[in-house]
This record gives C-alpha cells, sequence and structure tokens, in this order.
C-alpha cells in the first residue's frame, strides 16, 4: 500500500494505492473519512502509472487553485474530485484504445491462422459449438 499525504490549509487529504483482492484500487480522500476519488484497476503496472499521474495532478491543481481559509471545504473536494475523474476518464480511455487495438490484432491473426488451419480438415469433423440447455 502507498499513501501520501498533503496539506492544504488546515484540511488535510490522503491518496493511496492499495491492492483490492484481484485488482488494484487508488483513491484520494479527505483526511481519510469521505472519498473524493476512487478509481479500480485490473493491472498493477496500470494501478502504478495512474497513481503517478494523480498525485502530479494533486499538486497542479493546488498550485494553480489556491484558495483561502475561508473557502467552503465541501466546494473545493468537489471542484478537485471533479477535476481528478477528468484526468482519469482521459487517462483510462488511453488505456482502453491500447488494449482494444491489441485485441483487434490478436484476433485477426488467430482468425488468419483458423483459416489456415481449416483447409486441412474434412467437412465431417467441423462440430458445431453446443449451445447451453
Amino acid at each position: 500500500m502507498k499513501i501520501k499525504t498533503y496539506k492544504n490549509g488546515k484540511n488535510g487529504y490522503t491518496a493511496y494505492l492499495k491492492d483490492l483482492g484481484t485488482g488494484w484500487e487508488a483513491g484520494f480522500t479527505n483526511g481519510g473519512n469521505k472519498p473524493i476519488f476512487v478509481g479500480n484497476f485490473i493491472h498493477a503496472a496500470e494501478a502504478s502509472e495512474w497513481y503517478q499521474i494523480m498525485n502530479a495532478e494533486i499538486a497542479k491543481f493546488n498550485k494553480r487553485f489556491t484558495v483561502g481559509t475561508h473557502c467552503p471545504t465541501e466546494w473545493y473536494t468537489s471542484f478537485m474530485g471533479g477535476h481528478l475523474y477528468k484526468h482519469y476518464y482521459m487517462f483510462v480511455n488511453r488505456v482502453l484504445t491500447q488494449h482494444c487495438r491489441r485485441y483487434e490484432q490478436m484476433v485477426e491473426r488467430e482468425t488468419k491462422k483458423y483459416r489456415q488451419m481449416s483447409k486441412n480438415w474434412y467437412p465431417g469433423e467441423k462440430s458445431p459449438f453446443l449451445k447451453a440447455s
């Protein structure tokens, strides 16, 4: 589990990355109590990459949008959460595009291999896929 803490005035925030069952969870909480952002991943490498991006985005956000002591905490955390989710979905979109491209190429290769192999089969050898009853 990785944890990084942030302070904005009197408010404390925590960014974390932990393994969760067979996957990974990256999140950002308001003092460990209220979740502001939660993202789930299947692959550890993607979760680690997002955790690094998330921490960089938190630092950029805090530099760009500094607030005074009378700023409503709930509004600020909502604003920060929206910013994190925006960048999270941009990251997920990029990662899913890579996975989609890789599996499309794999299916094309396997289809080509199937066509080559099926030329050597007799018509009686081909059996239909069994349907569930």
